[in-house]
Order: structure tokens, then C-alpha cells, then sequence
């Protein structure tokens, strides 16, 4: 027997009501038959937010232009930093253009 479907919004309280009412009951139907009494995280908008922010800083960082990100992005040059760490380490390990390297030598 499956009641859950004659479950009504009016039959829920207020919390649950402003979920039903935001994705719907069939959608609620959906959730709690998923997780079915356990806890689940809504994530702040933030937290998701500064994946796609974090990206865009590393896609935009040219290995000098940390000032210019801290400003578009509001944030610290010194967070900046620890954002683009590990593309600053690459692009400094590159060679700089026209750079022969010592095995590029004759009889090395």
C-alpha cells in the first residue's frame, strides 16, 4: 500500500510545505522516497558558486594579473594567489620564449 501518494501539501508542515511548493509534489513524492527520513545538506549558494568562480580566476590568470582578478572578483590579492598556486608554479617553470635549454646544447 502506498500512501504517500494521497499525501497532500496541506497535509505537510511548514518546511516541508515550502519545499513541496518550490519543486512540487511529485518532486517531493520523489525526495522523500530517496532519502526517506535521512538529513541531506542544501548547500549555500556561495559554496556552489565559487567552483565556477575559482575556474574562471585560473582560466583568466595570465601569471601576473593578480591585482586585476582580486578587483573583478572582490577578493584579496593574497587569495588570488592561493587560487592560481599551482598555474603560477606552471607557468614560471616554462621556458621563456627563445630559451634554449642545456640539452639543447651540441655534445650534451
Amino acid at each position: 500500500m502506498d500512501l504517500l501518494n494521497e499525501v497532500q501539501i496541506g497535509d505537510l508542515d511548514d518546511e516541508q510545505k515550502k519545499i513541496a511548493g518550490l519543486i512540487g509534489m511529485d518532486a517531493f513524492r520523489s525526495l522523500v522516497r530517496a532519502f526517506n527520513g535521512t538529513s541531506i545538506y542544501i548547500p549555500k549558494i556561495e559554496s556552489l558558486e565559487k567552483v565556477i568562480r575559482d575556474s574562471r580566476i585560473r582560466d583568466e590568470f595570465d601569471g601576473g594579473n593578480y591585482r586585476e582578478l582580486a578587483l573583478k572578483y572582490g577578493l584579496t590579492e593574497t587569495w588570488i594567489r592561493n587560487i592560481v598556486f599551482d598555474k603560477a608554479r606552471e607557468i614560471k617553470a616554462r621556458p621563456i620564449d627563445g630559451q634554449m635549454s642545456i640539452f639543447d646544447l651540441p655534445g650534451v
